[in-house]
């Protein structure tokens, strides 16, 4: 499962021997979240690209704390394969998420400045946050916030919502009763989708190796945003009766996020987006929707007005890597 990094605690603290404790406390929390199943963070892309020039203290950046050898070295360690190559957090995923086409989260006021976007993300995904304990604000379990969005009738709304939230190992070990079933509720889920896929989905067909694929995504906690946008997908597929399938009315009509993939990646890795349709041929699943670092893959049989999924999982290789 992922959780997400809140960009908005990455502030200096007094000294440099707090911001050691701060470290410690974040390795730690973090080293019991993937005992625990939280196996990756998300870090916003604004942070990852430059985090070890972030400060922790005056003068005294990440960079210095991994070099500092006053430093457990282990503790060290640990930092450097937490925050290797995570997959980063776009601002665009809150849109992505979000089912409404404006969503804003922000911590003070509604609306205000600066705009929270690990938070927004942690409540759509319905994940844990994970912040630096830079000030007491983040020395709880949950942070309260505001959402606003515009919603389908094009009224603007407010609404108070919350996320469960670490700092601190005390923080984290409060909520493993709700990781234990939160990892049970998905799995199960994703075995109810595969089940009763034909009457959750009557106008797709689920093929390929996606059986398999949504029990690992249920795993992830990515399954309530897959089923979102297979419903969307549906509804979609169910208006289709005539012409070939319309990519620009899908994306104009629904909140899909679809594209095809470039030449160039076509011609180097098309091999890796052919899957097996349920007769034994194998189709180009070029067409992608896009939920964060996911991708779900699928074609659209122009002759039998069917679409099918065949594949729900991690980004395949691009040229562009």
């Amino acid at each position: 499962m992922e959780y997400i990094f809140n960009e908005l605690s990455a502030q200096p603290v007094g000294t440099i021997n707090d911001a050691c404790l701060m470290m410690q406390h974040f390795v730690k929390g973090v080293i019991s979240a993937k005992s625990a199943g939280m196996d990756r963070i998300r870090i916003p892309e604004e942070l990852g690209q430059n985090l070890f020039s972030l400060a922790l203290a005056p003068d005294y950046l990440v960079g210095s704390w991994l070099n500092d050898e006053r430093i457990d070295r282990d503790l060290r360690d640990r930092f450097r394969l937490i925050v290797a190559n995570p997959p980063l957090l776009n601002i665009d995923e809150v849109e992505a998420l979000s089912m409404f086409e404006r969503s804003v989260f922000c911590l003070t006021e509604p609306a205000g400045i600066p705009e929270a976007k690990g938070f927004g993300v942690a409540y759509l995904r319905d994940t844990l946050l994970v912040s630096f304990l830079s000030d007491p604000q983040w020395d709880t379990h949950t942070i309260n916030g505001w959402h606003w969005y515009i919603d389908k009738a094009d009224q603007e709304q407010i609404e108070q919502v919350s996320v469960n939230h670490f700092a601190t190992v005390i923080h984290f070990e409060h909520h493993k009763p709700w990781i234990q079933q939160q990892q049970e509720e998905q799995v199960q889920r994703s075995r109810d989708v595969w089940e009763r896929r034909d009457v959750f989905f009557p106008h797709l067909t689920l093929c390929g190796d996606v059986k398999r694929q949504l029990s690992n995504v249920g795993m992830s906690g990515h399954l309530s945003q897959i089923i979102d946008r297979l419903r969307e997908l549906n509804a979609f597929a169910e208006r289709w009766n005539s012409g070939n399938f319309d990519l620009n009315k899908l994306n104009a009509e629904t909140n899909l996020r679809v594209s095809g993939e470039s030449s160039s990646t076509l011609s180097r890795y098309s091999g890796q987006r052919r899957f097996k349709l349920p007769d034994g041929r194998r189709e180009l699943f070029e067409l992608h929707i896009k939920i964060g670092d996911l991708r779900f893959h699928f074609y659209p049989d122009n002759v039998e007005k069917k679409v099918y999924v065949g594949y729900i999982g991690g980004h395949l290789p691009t040229v562009s890597g």
